[in-house]
């Protein structure tokens, strides 16, 4: 049992704890202590941030589970996940955190660049038909996209066609008003590289 001033103490000390942790999360800082939940959040603040590095907190759970992100305010206050290496198609959010994203999201967007030597990945020579060895891509939640199908990606560069010798690469802008289907997880039918 506490006397009546130190109980009148410790309830005055929770009252300003919890009116701090509101006001954090109504005005986040997009720090590792104070995230947002997405960058749109930091660009509805009353402060004027830049685009750049900051860290959100989808479920607004515990800051273990923070993810650090680039916010692109410019367009929008977009959330734009790392990739964990270039090589690789991991991002590094947890399934959990990659849900509650999906959920405060009313699109996704996702580049992939394919390196290559001497071996086309999307169209085959002069053609401006994806050949039937085109590459496919599977999505977060299971779906296909290939050529021909329900949903095809933007190509936006296709040199990979191109048998010279030299280096060359295809780019790949997948634009969905479903975010479930991003990001991309998987890439089948990759062509081995064909030194000449």
């Amino acid at each position: 049992d506490l006397p009546m001033l130190d109980q009148g103490t410790e309830i005055f000390k929770t009252l300003h704890y919890l009116s701090s942790l509101i006001r954090s999360i109504k005005n986040p800082l997009g720090t590792h202590d104070n995230p947002a939940r997405i960058c749109r959040d930091l660009k509805d603040c009353e402060q004027r941030m830049n685009d750049g590095t900051y860290w959100i907190d989808p479920n607004l759970g515990c800051a273990s589970d923070t993810i650090e992100v680039t916010c692109n305010f410019t367009n929008g206050g977009q959330t734009c996940l790392k990739p964990i290496s270039v090589s690789k198609l991991e991002i590094g959010v947890g399934r959990v955190q990659l849900n509650f994203l999906h959920l405060l999201s009313s699109e996704a967007v996702q580049h992939i660049t394919i390196h290559c030597l001497n071996v086309p990945v999307w169209r085959e020579g002069k053609s401006e038909q994806p050949s039937s060895n085109a590459v496919r891509f599977k999505t977060w939640s299971g779906q296909m996209i290939e050529a021909g199908g329900q949903m095809e990606p933007d190509v936006i560069q296709d040199d990979c066609r191109i048998k010279d010798g030299r280096w060359h690469q295809t780019h790949f802008v997948f634009r969905t008003q479903d975010p479930n289907l991003l990001p991309i997880v998987n890439i089948y039918n990759l062509p081995t590289t064909k030194p000449r």
